[in-house]
């Protein structure tokens, strides 16, 4: 009887001190976003030449080397990922993405204004990242 009680105890102690995953706080999308580019930072900022190596290879239908590096001078890895994929989705130029950016616009009003949804966005990053391993 005793050993009932200690198991029913436990189930029950665990049932409301154990999160569960179904209600476990999401993230928003800018969120989502941010922690990718976090990720893509930490990773590829050890080395900026491989990194320029990757993305070139990457996207190399739709951006040339030039491009590349010379946003790889100016922003952070997760930046340059997020510029150029911005730029493809809204086959918008690169300089006008960069202007909006370093007067310190967030990605969801970039995103807005150059008429991308912001969850497309979050996918072709995480895509470059999976990618590039």
């Amino acid at each position: 009887m005793l050993r009932v009680k200690t198991v029913l105890f436990m189930l029950l102690v665990s049932t409301f001190f154990l999160p569960l995953p179904s209600f476990a706080e999401r993230q928003s999308e800018p969120e989502k976003l941010e922690q990718l580019i976090t990720k893509i930072n930490e990773r590829q900022s050890k080395n900026i030449k491989n990194f320029k190596k990757k993305a070139e290879a990457y996207f190399f239908e739709t951006q040339s080397p030039e491009v590349i590096e010379r946003l790889t001078k100016e922003f952070p890895p997760g930046e340059v990922v997020t510029i150029i994929v911005l730029s493809n989705l809204s086959k918008g130029p690169v300089k006008e993405i960069v202007k909006m950016r370093k007067t310190q616009m967030s990605w969801r009003d970039i995103a807005g204004q150059t008429g991308v949804k912001l969850k497309n966005m979050i996918k072709e990053v995480k895509d470059f990242r999976l990618g590039i391993g």
